[in-house]
């Protein structure tokens, strides 16, 4: 599909320059990358080394930071957009069907971000009151859902943007040539399996090239597990603090250490609960990233759940809402790796190629807002 977008300044710099990371005066865009699908993936994973951060569009680049405020999230122009604007990557939410098809979405629930109610009724969905159509995407099968179309950010107007299946979105970035990984953000292992599925089949020669996922360390403790339901895609293991009572963080991080060489580490703050297990990954050479909520609500310093109400920020283990914010909500921390391992992988083994390093470099900080700085 052709595209009338004005490029980004760092597009044009990419082209006349063909450098990484040309524009320190733009944080939001530290080190977004010119380099080919293969090199860029690379570089996610750390498999190859760059000291700068890497920024990847969180449900593609959309809003009013598209440059269109009417741009949906997770839709394909999203996608679209973020790699005209030479991002480094995207991060898309992936759930599954009751016919079990992998499609772009960010909720469980359809109500937040669809026109749900045109198609089943029962009136549009309200976050603030958690009334209205809001179906779970596993009630309804992919025909259904392929009916209904996507809501501007604000929610007021019904977009001509549908609901992409991951089969769709993997035949329109191949139709587009776009070069930008897709890292999928899955919550469970029937979607693990379903993303494989369609990158293997979608890009059967390289799909660890292409495509990557985040999963909780919950879901999988150990890589082993993973590996089991996704031979040929990788994947960045994520640790947050509640994940504390319910695994042994510290035995599961020493295994995925083996595997992954970057790591999504939730610390927050300093000296916060898992900041000696960021500390021993980063001694390690690994690359690590956080993730820093913002408030996206319709109301000023609320959140939108999973489920797509609205809520205040709860404090973990209370009813009630807290005001700390340790650190700005806009703030990611991203450490750059002092990695300097082989870009060579083996896709049908546990354990990924060994990794020589030199101790990481300072941390690094930017401004995320909706893009997402995961490594």
């Amino acid at each position: 599909m052709p595209t009338a977008l004005v490029p980004h300044p760092l597009a044009r710099a990419c082209r006349l320059l063909g450098a990484p990371a040309v524009l320190d005066a733009m944080p939001q865009l530290a080190a977004a990358s010119c380099g080919n699908t293969a090199h860029k993936m690379a570089e996610i994973l750390n498999d190859t080394f760059t000291a700068g951060t890497l920024v990847l569009a969180h449900r593609g680049l959309w809003g009013k930071y598209s440059g269109d405020t009417a741009l949906p999230e997770n839709s394909s122009r999203a996608v679209l957009t973020a790699d005209v604007q030479r991002m480094d990557g995207v991060e898309l939410d992936v759930k599954i069907t009751q016919d079990g098809m992998p499609i772009l979405m960010h909720d469980f629930n359809l109500g937040r971000t669809t026109d749900v109610y045109a198609v089943v009724g029962g009136g549009k969905y309200d976050p603030a009151t958690n009334q209205g159509a809001n179906p779970t995407v596993s009630s309804l099968p992919l025909a259904t859902i392929k009916r209904l179309h996507l809501l501007t950010p604000d929610r007021s107007t019904v977009t001509g943007w549908q609901v992409y299946s991951l089969d769709e979105l993997f035949a329109y970035w191949k139709n587009n040539n776009m070069q930008l990984p897709l890292i999928f953000d899955v919550k469970t292992a029937d979607g693990v399996r379903a993303v494989h599925t369609a990158a293997v089949r979608a890009f059967p020669n390289h799909p660890e090239q292409v495509v990557a996922m985040k999963v909780n360390a919950t879901l999988f403790p150990h890589p082993a597990a993973f590996v089991g339901n996704s031979r040929y895609v990788h994947a960045i293991p994520v640790y947050t603090t509640n994940m504390l009572s319910s695994i042994d963080v510290p035995a599961s991080r020493v295994e995925w250490q083996s595997y992954a060489h970057t790591l999504e580490i939730n610390v927050k703050q300093d000296d916060g609960l898992l900041q000696g297990q960021k500390n021993a990954a980063r001694a390690e050479g690994k690359r690590i990233g956080v993730f820093q909520a913002i408030p996206d609500g319709p109301v000023a310093g609320k959140f939108y759940t999973t489920t797509a109400r609205a809520v205040t920020r709860w404090r973990k283990n209370s009813r009630r809402p807290t005001r700390e914010m340790p650190i700005p909500p806009t703030i990611a921390e991203i450490p750059a790796s002092g990695c300097r391992s082989a870009s060579g992988r083996s896709p049908p083994t546990t354990r990924r190629p060994p990794c020589a390093c030199s101790r990481p470099t300072a941390d690094a900080y930017r401004i995320t807002r909706r893009n997402r700085l995961i490594v």
